[in-house]
């Protein structure tokens, strides 16, 4: 082997320190960059793919009533792919803790032959048999049977029926009528043969339709169209549409989640690059200083600039190329599991481990070109340099010996201790270093505060829209019961305190040519109702004396951006089609929850034929602040006394279920920004160790001097760990300054994404707390180490270090 590459070799393999510092300096980077590249383009490509797969309806039509014979009449259309007819109702079984939750339950006919919306056995068996039901795995945890165990179903009647839970599947398209709250505040979802709805004291008939188009899955405006032909060929059979809700192939319902995912996902890959690049450039900077005497020496046994160049260059590609080695399985790994996590909680399949092509060629790319940039300067700087001054110490050891005013200020304190004083001058010796390293620390600690201002940001939005569930207890009946009995009868219970009726109507805007547009949940509540509290982005709230006076959410904004306040939106209430004026936008939880309306009760219950009767009753107790359980226990004793008076209870729900269900999604991207914090700090932490160990490598005959001359372990290690606590410091105030525009921006990508709005901005002192608290951790964790290993060096060694 020639000398040039023994020397390559020599450097790899004989500071091992050094080596290992430069490796992980350029791995952290790789690995923070293909974590976030991998997790972009899996749960994008997987989700889509897998719901592809499932072949979702395009068209979910609710009709009252039909057979078999409509859906024949609909599958004639010329663009219609496939059609089914199903019956969905909501039931209720009794759950793990002995309490009447809701079951939402799809019959479905033919159900071993099903082609739409196909589900995924996971465990027992599929199709259930006359008597037997499979469950979804979302919600598994709430049903107390095993297979092959007994659920127990409370009928209409009142009556109780048993059914046995054969099967457990994946359903991805749960959410994608887009009501109620969507996938998060859904119930237990059951499926089960159209022989069994006798069983359950249900009607042989569907209630929804399911279809598929041959053309234009993806294209919403050929889509509308279509359902303007299917929807005229039901009314024209005599059926009577409710609402219609049209979905692309490629659109699940959870997918607002990952596009806001997606945008945060892209800024913090675009900062861990600049990161990752700042902290290399630092990192190799320094190890070129390191080699300023050595190149003195290659330079006056006749070594050319070229040569001198390559040396390092290709010392510099097999660092690089050693961190990719390590980079890319670690990273693809933390990003499988990282999916694995939000595949389950969002409702998608992953398409199984793979290597993400464009993520390795990303890290490839990376790790080929910025060490190679980052240290080309330097290394063409320490090769053109004289063979006197090389062997000298290089152009660096006379600026140390110029002091600049910085310095002189820095000589002319007073009042500190010598070492303190040292440690001052040692923290800004290496300007140049000191700010690379400052960048970098700053910009890993920007983003991490930014992340807890964009978690309080998410958290203050979760406490506005608790004010539209300030009830404790949400009531909901099997039909309509006059408010005035339902009030006289609860107001015998002791610890009620407001009683409120509420009505409510599934309606669809109606386009133009009479094109059905988006599926609405329309509430009619008293305007002066001391129950729900709305944030009012335009116009106003309803007043009493509204009569066709609408205010719609903030999805409307966004769906239709040239309707405002004053505007006449068509509607189909329970298939009656009026005209209604839009008075107001509120703003609730934006794509999440679907598009909702608000309505004069009053004026609602007249249009929809049921004066003074309510179909949903908003108790709330005369304790304040009652927890979720509390509630619970509320809402059962009030279901039990309403079922001694004969009522029929669909379903009871504690307010802060709903609040939770809805905010659900919420919770999941909070959670991940905490992890994507700690990943920037790894990185800022990775290179303040880096540049700690570097300036106690350049101090080593120093450190050496101080021994010779009675200076203990104990100060040596002092000095080190003031300089890192300084550089520390100086970083948390740059970065909380940094940390404001980040936040900003973080903020408004998530917002715009999830609710189709500019943020507003939420400074916390949580991340500012927790990062100056990590920051000096980290800052002494990085001293301690190569002050050690300085300490313990013996007074011939240190003095004998080149």
């Amino acid at each position: 082997m020639r000398p040039r590459w023994q020397k390559v070799f020599a450097d790899l393999w004989g500071n091992k320190t050094r080596s290992l510092l430069v490796i992980a300096s350029i791995a952290v980077g790789l690995y923070a960059v293909g974590i976030i590249s991998s997790i972009n383009e899996i749960i994008n490509k997987d989700m889509e793919i897998g719901y592809t797969a499932v072949n979702p309806a395009n068209l979910h039509i609710f009709i009252p009533g039909f057979t078999d014979s409509l859906i024949d009449k609909i599958r004639d259309l010329p663009d219609v792919a496939e059609v089914e007819g199903r019956r969905s109702m909501t039931l209720r079984y009794k759950n793990k803790n002995g309490e009447w939750d809701r079951l939402a339950i799809q019959a479905i006919p033919e159900i071993d032959e099903t082609v739409i919306n196909k589900v995924k056995l996971l465990q027992g068996s599929w199709p259930p048999d006359y008597r037997e039901i499979s469950i979804d795995i979302s919600k598994r945890n709430d049903v107390a049977a095993n297979l092959g165990e007994m659920i127990e179903i409370q009928l209409p009647s009142g009556k109780t029926r048993e059914v046995k839970l054969t099967g457990i599947v994946h359903d991805q398209t749960i959410g994608a009528t887009g009501g109620g709250g969507g996938y998060f505040i859904a119930p237990v979802n059951g499926y089960i043969t159209v022989h069994t709805l006798d069983w359950l004291e249900q009607p042989a008939i569907y209630n929804e339709m399911l279809i598929t188009s041959k053309t234009g899955k993806n294209d919403e405006e050929h889509l509308k169209d279509l359902s303007k032909d299917v929807n005229k060929e039901i009314e024209d059979y005599g059926g009577v549409v409710t609402s219609t809700v049209i979905r692309t192939t490629k659109s699940h319902p959870n997918s607002i989640y990952i596009d806001a995912l997606s945008g945060v996902l892209f800024i913090l890959g675009m900062l861990v690059v600049f990161l990752s690049g700042f902290l290399i450039t630092n990192t190799l900077s320094a190890l070129m200083n390191q080699q300023i005497r050595q190149i003195g020496v290659m330079k006056t046994i006749g070594a050319r600039r070229m040569s001198i160049i390559t040396i390092y260059m290709v010392l510099i590609a097999l660092y690089g190329a050693i961190a990719l080695a390590l980079a890319i399985p670690t990273a693809n790994w933390s990003a499988y599991a990282l999916v694995n996590f939000l595949s389950g909680t969002l409702n998608f399949d992953v398409q199984g481990y793979r290597l993400i092509a464009r993520t390795v060629f990303l890290q490839a790319g990376i790790a080929l070109i910025v060490p190679q940039v980052a240290a080309f300067f330097p290394i063409y700087s320490g090769a053109k340099i004289k063979t006197v001054q090389a062997i000298s110490g290089g152009s660096n050891i006379a600026s140390d010996h110029k002091d600049d005013a910085f310095d002189r200020w820095i000589n002319r304190i007073r009042g500190i201790s010598h070492p303190m004083l040292i440690s001052l001058r040692n923290t800004f010796r290496h300007k140049g270093r000191l700010a690379l390293t400052l960048f970098t620390l700053t910009l890993g600690g920007a983003i991490f505060i930014a992340t807890f201002n964009v978690q309080g940001a998410l958290t203050l939005y979760i406490k506005r829209v608790s004010k539209y569930f300030i009830a404790d207890v949400s009531m909901t009946m099997d039909q309509f019961y006059r408010i005035d009995q339902v009030q006289k009868d609860l107001k015998t219970l002791p610890g009620i305190d407001i009683i409120e009726g509420w009505t409510y109507a599934q309606c669809e805007v109606m386009e133009a040519n009479d094109k059905p547009g988006e599926p609405v949940e329309m509430l009619g509540v008293d305007p002066q109702s001391r129950l729900i509290t709305p944030i009012l982005i335009k116009g106003r709230w309803i007043i009493p004396g509204d009569e066709n006076a609408i205010v719609l959410s903030e999805r409307f904004l966004s769906a239709k951006p040239d309707l405002k306040v004053g505007d006449t939106l068509d509607l189909r209430v329970n298939g009656v089609k009026s005209k209604w004026t839009v008075v107001g936008f509120f703003q609730l939880a934006g794509k999440s929850t679907g598009f909702r309306a608000y309505s004069n009760y009053e004026y609602l219950s007249h249009f929809i034929g049921s004066p003074d009767k309510a179909i949903s009753f908003q108790i709330s107790s005369k304790t304040p602040n009652l927890n979720i359980e509390q509630q619970r226990q509320f809402g059962s004793t009030i279901e039990k006394y309403m079922r001694t008076r004969g009522y029929k209870v669909a379903s009871v729900n504690a307010g802060l279920f709903a609040l939770n269900s809805s905010t659900e999604g919420l919770n999941i991207l909070t959670t991940f920004l905490v992890f994507m914090a700690f990943l920037t700090a790894l990185v800022g932490a990775i290179g303040l160790m880096g540049t700690m160990s570097m300036n106690v490598m350049d101090r080593t005959r120093e450190i050496g001097i101080m021994r010779a001359i009675g200076a203990s372990d104990r100060t040596v290690m002092s000095l080190v760990i003031v300089e890192g606590l300084l550089i520390g410091i100086i970083s948390w105030i740059l970065g909380s300054l940094l940390s404001f525009p980040i936040s900003n921006a973080l903020s408004d990508i998530l917002s715009r994404a999830l609710f189709d709005a500019p943020s507003v901005l939420s400074i916390t002192p949580t991340g500012f707390i927790v990062w100056l608290v990590l920051v000096i951790i980290l800052s002494v964790s990085a001293s301690v180490i190569p002050a050690r290993n300085a300490a313990h060096l013996t007074i011939r060694e240190v003095l004998a270090y080149e």
